[in-house]
C-alpha cells in the first residue's frame, strides 16, 4: 500500500478564483453533451476556452491558485513547475492560463494543472457501487464510502505522483514524496488531508458523475475509460 494524501485548497475563501469568464469578459466557452433521453443531466460538460482566472487579492506569493466555478482545480506558477520537473514528479499535464489580480494586473506565468495519473475504479470493498445509471449516457450515481482504507486498489494505479480514482475525479491525490516535498519547501496555498475529512459527510448521498473525458484529457479518457465504458 502506498502512502498518499488528498491535495486541498487553502482554508481561506478569499484566495479562491473565479474561472467563469474569459479575458474579454464573456463567459468561458464550454461544450455540453446532452443526454439523449432526459433534460435532468448532461452526458458531458467540458471547458474548451483557455483558463482565465480572476482573484480578489494581490498576493503574488500564491504559487497555487484554486478555482471552483465548474470542476475544481488549480493553476501553478511556472517557478514551481520548474521545480516539479527537476524533482521528476509525474501524473500531470499543463496548459496556458491567465490570472488577473485585484489591482488589474495580469499574469501569464501560471499554468492550468491537469492531474492525469490513474488509480482505476474504487473496489466494492470501499462501499462504493453504482446505485443508479442512465441507460442512454454515462451519467451514474454511486453510493458513498464506508471503508476509506479500501478506496484504492493499488494494482490499478499507474504509479504516478498525481492521480485520481473513479468515481472521485475531483479528489486530487498525491504520493507521500510530493507531500513531503511541498511541506519541506514551505509551499503555500494548499492543505493536505487523508481521504477521511475531519467531519465526514453523510455518505448516504454518494457521488454523481458523468463521462471520464470531463476530467481527463481525451486520449487518456479513451485509454483508461474505454475498456470500462466510462466515456
Amino acid at each position: 500500500m502506498t502512502t498518499y494524501f488528498k491535495l486541498n485548497s487553502p482554508d481561506s475563501a478569499l484566495l479562491e478564483a473565479d474561472d467563469s469568464k474569459m479575458e474579454s469578459g464573456l463567459k468561458a466557452q464550454r461544450v455540453f453533451v446532452p443526454c439523449p433521453i432526459t433534460n435532468e443531466h448532461n452526458d458531458g460538460s467540458r471547458r474548451i476556452s483557455l483558463l482565465y482566472l480572476q482573484v480578489s487579492h494581490n498576493r503574488r506569493e500564491e504559487l497555487m491558485i484554486w478555482y471552483f466555478s465548474w470542476n475544481s482545480g488549480f493553476v501553478i506558477h511556472e517557478q514551481l513547475l520548474e521545480e516539479f520537473a527537476r524533482e521528476g514528479f509525474t501524473g500531470y499535464r499543463i496548459k496556458p492560463a491567465t490570472v488577473r489580480f485585484r489591482d488589474g494586473s495580469v499574469s501569464t506565468e501560471y499554468r492550468e494543472f491537469i492531474v492525469t495519473g490513474w488509480a482505476g475504479i474504487a473496489p466494492s470493498e470501499s462501499g462504493i457501487h453504482v446505485v443508479e445509471s442512465c441507460p442512454a449516457c454515462h451519467w451514474k450515481h454511486y453510493s458513498g464510502i464506508t471503508n476509506y482504507e479500501k478506496v484504492i486498489d493499488w494494482s490499478q494505479w499507474t504509479g504516478e505522483d498525481f492521480f485520481i480514482v473513479w468515481p472521485l475525479p475531483l479528489f486530487k491525490l498525491i504520493t507521500n514524496r510530493v507531500a513531503q516535498w511541498l511541506k519541506s519547501h514551505k509551499v503555500k496555498s494548499f492543505r493536505l488531508s487523508g481521504l477521511v475529512p475531519p467531519h465526514p459527510p453523510d455518505e448516504k448521498f454518494g457521488y454523481t458523475v458523468s463521462r471520464l473525458s470531463n476530467f481527463l484529457p481525451e486520449d487518456l479518457a479513451i485509454k483508461y475509460g474505454g475498456p470500462l465504458n466510462l466515456g
